[in-house]
């Protein structure tokens, strides 16, 4: 679905954007005290990405008369086979501009459309913006919130009934999920997700980029891996989820196949949902799914939370069409279905760095 923004007047007065380090205190100032960012507005975050594809990250600012950052949104440049763009961010499900006030996102949204006409480069924000003059949104998917300011114990009685029963033998099957303490956790769930997305017939995403996310976020307390493991200590479900600022955002989620009878994926999320809810979170987020994903969309449903169109704005010229090559697609997956892990990871480190 796609709506073009309608002209609202004149864009605001003061547009023109400042471009600052992701670390600015100024920018970090405002990222402490907005309600609604998470961490994909960290600079720990844009530095996993970053890092691991070669893209340059800064925040793109507007500051109010008193040099204040009033509103900014976190980017990078990417390089795709449709040429260039600035996105915020890369791999990012949701990453929507904070601002102190209306009149500020405002501002932001209008000095955007100036950057990339004077850039020549198209613009992705991943989140919706304000109607302005230049701007096109775009729903990309559904989101799934779970409000997690009742408890845990409370939620898990508004489960629907199959996830309530699937969850039960999930208890009852021996399954055990610890919560990460070391970087071994990363690499046993980064073998899950070899298996994951050869069996999804999707590129596999690099090693480093999981070692950076363990790195940046994890180890500094802004995230953790949760892995279901059978009595002998096989891993054979897992997690990775973000915090912060009261937002718990599932990242990644890898299984085996081969143990899906024992329901780990359910013990993972629960176990996920109740960790999140004693460390005081009040927000859980089950990641983007495309909109003709419904299967996966009603497995998110029975969980409690509920659902929201995500949106996407983009301005400039050139923007990729995010339906993509389906014929490409379909013979990549048929490809990548049949070779052994170590083609699959080439062909990540290959296409991953023109995806983001």
């Amino acid at each position: 679905m796609m709506v073009t923004a309608p002209r609202s007047g004149s864009p605001p007065e003061h547009c023109h954007l400042a471009e600052l380090p992701d670390d600015d205190p100024a920018w970090l100032d405002l990222v402490a005290e907005a309600p609604d960012a998470t961490a994909f507005h960290l600079p720990a975050w844009a530095r996993a990405v970053a890092g691991t594809y070669g893209y340059s990250p800064a925040v793109l600012a507007h500051r109010d008369r008193s040099g204040r950052v009033a509103a900014g949104v976190p980017v990078a440049r990417v390089r795709r086979f449709s040429g260039r763009a600035l996105v915020s961010l890369p791999f990012t499900d949701r990453c929507a501009p904070l601002a102190r006030n209306a009149g500020s996102l405002a501002a932001l949204a209008a000095g955007l459309v100036g950057w990339s006409s004077r850039h020549g480069m198209p613009v992705e924000v991943r989140g919706a913006l304000p109607a302005t003059p230049g701007w096109t949104q775009v729903v990309a998917g559904v989101e799934h919130v779970l409000d997690l300011r009742a408890g845990a114990e409370s939620l898990r009685g508004r489960f629907s009934a199959t996830h309530r029963r699937w969850l039960r033998q999930a208890e009852r099957s021996g399954l055990s999920v610890r919560i990460g303490s070391s970087a071994d956790e990363m690499e046993a769930f980064y073998g899950l997700h070899l298996l994951t997305r050869r069996r999804q017939g999707v590129p596999v995403q690099p090693r480093r980029f999981f070692d950076a996310i363990w790195r940046h976020l994890v180890v500094p307390g802004h995230g953790a891996v949760l892995l279901a493991r059978t009595p002998a200590g096989r891993a054979v479900a897992g997690v990775v989820v973000l915090v912060s600022n009261g937002t718990a955002i599932v990242k990644f989620q890898a299984s085996d196949a081969t143990s899906w009878e024992l329901r780990p994926n359910h013990l993972c999320y629960w176990t996920a949902i109740r960790w999140a809810a004693d460390a005081g979170h009040h927000r859980f987020e089950f990641g983007r799914t495309e909109s003709r994903h419904a299967g996966l969309q009603q497995w998110k449903a029975g969980w409690g939370g509920e659902a929201a169109p995500l949106v996407y704005s983009t301005t400039g010229a050139g923007m990729p069409d995010r339906g993509g090559n389906r014929a490409l697609d379909a013979a990549l997956s048929h490809v990548i279905r049949r070779s052994p892990p170590l083609v699959c990871r080439a062909l990540g480190a290959l296409l991953y760095r023109y995806a983001g």
